[in-house]
Order: structure tokens, then C-alpha cells, then sequence
């Protein structure tokens, strides 16, 4: 898949294209939905699939107080969005000048002249724009006089709630990582770097991983998850907790993960931590010992779950 990196690379299409429009964090089944029909419509026009997206979220630029954090980063969502099969992704600097320029502008400016759209395809929520003017109404009305047509994909439903970024965000902040797994259509996953943490896991006879997880991005509820880790070229299972120690009183939040089998020095890689399963809530214990059982419990039923052996998955 191609990736353009904004508007200044970007250069007059040589041929006619089917182009959707998005924010698409964590690119989910209903931004897949939209995917798939850009993709068929592409192959029917004879056109090439373009994705146009942000390499931010806009609220960032707009109201960075109140802008909620990301489920994927700007690296996986590229990667994701590669997977659903298009040609290319267009990826927008969201800085206020491209977010203050008005919704006919970007459509002449950026999708006929550049881009060369036969149709466009969006979700039926849909805005763009400068105080969010442009939508699927706008976008018909100028597509009759500029020559493209206006596909308008319905929501995905699971469970009777319509998936959306912002119901992915509550079930992962509520530690509800299954269901969100269910409206990504694929699990969580936690990017981040591992860091020097206090050497709690070691004493107790479960050395773990602590995590800095990449800036922004969502943390699952505190609480003890079956987890995949990719780290240093290798995957292998484990167990993530997610709280702040209550058994020591420590009071810093952390990400702490014991990849089962595993032994390497990883200090200062980059890891990704696949949330597959939420074993239980955050618990105080009254000693160490009661805690080194329960952890022990921890692993089996992780490596139960997951399927994985004592050497990794």
C-alpha cells in the first residue's frame, strides 16, 4: 500500500478514484465495512482505493483538554487500514489550517483536483470541515456538478449498540477487553517501550516487563489480563496488571506484564501487549505470600486461555 504523507506530497492522481474519509481510530468493523465498499467500488470504476485519514485526532488541534485518548497509534492504524486492501492511504496533518479550511474547498481542492474522485464513500454520520459544515448532504449536492457519486455505508450493530471509536474507548477503559475485541474485529493491543520499574515482580518470584505505554493511547481498567506480547522479534504469552500495587501501598499507577517462559534482557525495547482475556479486578492482599499464590493462579489460568506452554506461545 502506498502512504502519502500529507497534502504537500501529495500529487495529481493518474487515474480516477474511490475515496473514503476518516479519522478511523482503531479502524474497527464499521470502519471495515466502509473499507470493503471503497475496495468493490474501486474494482468496479476501474479506480484506485484511497483511505484519507489524520495523522492525529482533530480533537487534539481543536479542544486538546477534552480530547479523548487513542485506541490505535498513527503506526498501527496504517498498518491496519494496509490489511483491508486499499492502494492507498492519504495521511492529513491535523493542524488549523487544514481544520479551518471549508468543507467545498477540501472537495474541489483536495478530492476532485487531486484526487480525481468517482465516489466517495463515508458513514452516514459523516462531517468535514471547517465547523464541521461538510456532510453527506453537501457532499451530494457538489458531487452532482463535479462528477462523483456519494455512497453512504450503515453501522455495524454488535450486540445492539452501533460500533463506534467512542464505545470501543468505554469497554476498554472498563476493562471489558473481549467485548471490545468483538467491534475491533481483532484484540487490543497496547503499544509502548519497556522501562526500569521498582523490581517488585523479581522479589516475588515473577519478574515482569514494566511498560511505558506510547503517549495518549487508552489503558485498560486496573486489573490482571491473559495477554500476548511481541517483543525483540518473539511472541509469547503472559500476564499483565494494571493498577497500583494496593498490597504495597504503592500508589503509582503502572503497567507490569510476566511473559511466561521468557527471560531475555528487554530493557528499552519496544513491545506490544495484546489484551485477550480479563482474569479479575484489582486486589489487596494481606502478605506477600497470599499475593505470590494468587499470581501462581494468575499464570495457569492465563496459559490455560491462551493456550501457550511454559516456553511461550
Amino acid at each position: 500500500m502506498e502512504i502519502i504523507w500529507g497534502l504537500d506530497n501529495l500529487k495529481v492522481q493518474p487515474s480516477r478514484t474511490v475515496v473514503t474519509i476518516g479519522v478511523f481510530d482503531g479502524v474497527h468493523l464499521g470502519h471495515q465495512a466502509i473499507m470493503r465498499t471503497v475496495c468493490e467500488t474501486a474494482r468496479r470504476h476501474k479506480a484506485r482505493s484511497i483511505a484519507v485519514t489524520f495523522d492525529c485526532l482533530p480533537e487534539e488541534t481543536v479542544s486538546p483538554q477534552s480530547a479523548p485518548p487513542y485506541i490505535t497509534t498513527i503506526r498501527r492504524k496504517i498498518d491496519l487500514i494496509a490489511r483491508q486492501g486499499l492502494d492507498s492511504v492519504l495521511i492529513l496533518t491535523a493542524d488549523p489550517k487544514l481544520l479551518s479550511m471549508p468543507a467545498e474547498e477540501f472537495v474541489y481542492e483536495v478530492l476532485v483536483e487531486k484526487l480525481r474522485v468517482a465516489e466517495i464513500v463515508v458513514g452516514r454520520s459523516f462531517v468535514f470541515g471547517r465547523g464541521r459544515a461538510g456532510n453527506v448532504e453537501l457532499l451530494r449536492e457538489m458531487g452532482s456538478s463535479l462528477g462523483f457519486e456519494v455512497t453512504v455505508v450503515p453501522p455495524v450493530v454488535v450486540d445492539g449498540e452501533i460500533v463506534s471509536s467512542t464505545a470501543i474507548r468505554r469497554l476498554i477503559s472498563d476493562g471489558q477487553v473481549e467485548k471490545a475485541s468483538s467491534y475491533l474485529g481483532g484484540s487490543y493491543v497496547l503499544d509502548g517501550r519497556v522501562v526500569t520499574g521498582r523490581g517488585l515482580g523479581r522479589q516475588l518470584g515473577f519478574p515482569t516487563a514494566n511498560v511505558e505505554p506510547v503517549a495518549r493511547q487508552i489503558i485498560p481498567a486496573n486489573g490482571v489480563y491473559a495477554v500476548e506480547v511481541s517483543v525483540k522479534g518473539t511472541r509469547a504469552c503472559g500476564v499483565a496488571n494494571i493498577g497500583t500495587r494496593p498490597t504495597f501501598d504503592d500508589g503509582e499507577r503502572s503497567i507490569e506484564v510476566y511473559i511466561i517462559g521468557f527471560s531475555d534482557d528487554i530493557y528499552g525495547e519496544e513491545i506490544e501487549v495484546t489484551f485477550r482475556n480479563r482474569l479479575r479486578g484489582e486486589l489487596r492482599f494481606p502478605d506477600a505470600d497470599s499475593l505470590i499464590e494468587q499470581i501462581r493462579r494468575d499464570v495457569d489460568q492465563a496459559g490455560a486461555l491462551l493456550g501457550c506452554q511454559s516456553s511461550g506461545v
